[in-house]
């Protein structure tokens, strides 16, 4: 209840942000203007870009890196898990989806025809 009370406050504000940030590129002429935004499918951020990118591991090497990183227990970084959106929802929710185990040749294949497709102006969905 407490985040979700958080991110009530916080979502719409960084909502505000990005769209903003998304105008003035378009008004520089951007081409393609790259979202990282680790809670655009949990807010629902989908309608500001053309594509959603998706950079998935298996649950497995997440639990290492987060004990790593956050200096967690295995059981602190599994219930941090639980709380996020799974790997086959953001899956079914993206129309590119990388994975940061692979090969750097493998990713760039991945990436090239994505970049290929992006849109020649910033028209449409307001971002990419």
């Amino acid at each position: 209840e407490r985040l979700k009370s958080l991110t009530d406050i916080v979502w719409p504000e960084m909502a505000r942000m990005v769209k903003e940030q998304i105008r003035e590129a378009e008004a520089q002429g951007k081409a393609v203007c790259v979202l990282d935004a680790a809670v655009l499918l949990e807010a629902g951020w989908q309608d500001m870009v053309h594509e959603v990118w998706t950079a998935v591991i298996p649950e497995e090497e997440a639990v290492k890196r987060i004990m790593a990183r956050d200096g967690l227990s295995e059981e602190a970084a599994r219930g941090r898990l639980r709380s996020q959106m799974t790997n086959s929802q953001r899956v079914e929710q993206s129309q590119v989806v990388l994975c940061t185990l692979w090969e750097p040749d493998v990713t760039r294949k991945q990436v090239s025809p994505g970049l290929a497709a992006a849109p020649a102006s910033g028209s449409g969905g307001g971002g990419g």
